[in-house]
């Protein structure tokens, strides 16, 4: 049983959506978005292979999902069935997973950053 919200420390809805993501709940929805689209991209039709790996994308953002439920703990997440439900999963190779308007961006721009400040540093 979750503990009660009064008594738990206050957690960002992006550290909570990690913190699920680390469930074996959440690694069984991945698995079944994979099994039912067949490993296969479902945009450009590239499969998994050794150097491509598929991704779980959600249709609608997983972070939405929790907002949207009021879910406050990884107990909670686990035990709502919208956060589970494989027809608002896709599998997508990374490529196609990059363009979606919900992949995060800042994590790209963050990276870009860095090479470029790592750049202007060498010259």
């Amino acid at each position: 049983m979750a503990t009660p919200i009064a008594n738990q420390p206050r957690i960002s809805i992006t550290g909570l959506v990690k913190l699920i993501r680390k469930t074996e709940q959440y690694e069984q929805w991945k698995r079944a978005v994979f099994i039912r689209d067949r490993f296969q991209c479902q945009e450009c039709g590239k499969r998994n292979g050794r150097k491509r790996v598929i991704e779980a994308h959600h249709l609608i953002e997983f972070s939405q999902l929790v907002k949207d439920n009021g879910i406050q703990s990884v107990e909670q997440a686990v035990s709502c069935p919208e956060l589970w439900e494989v027809s608002n999963g896709q599998t997508l190779c990374g490529d196609c997973h990059r363009q979606t308007d919900s992949y995060p961006k800042n994590f790209i721009d963050t990276k870009n950053s860095h090479a470029s400040k790592k750049d202007s540093f060498s010259k």
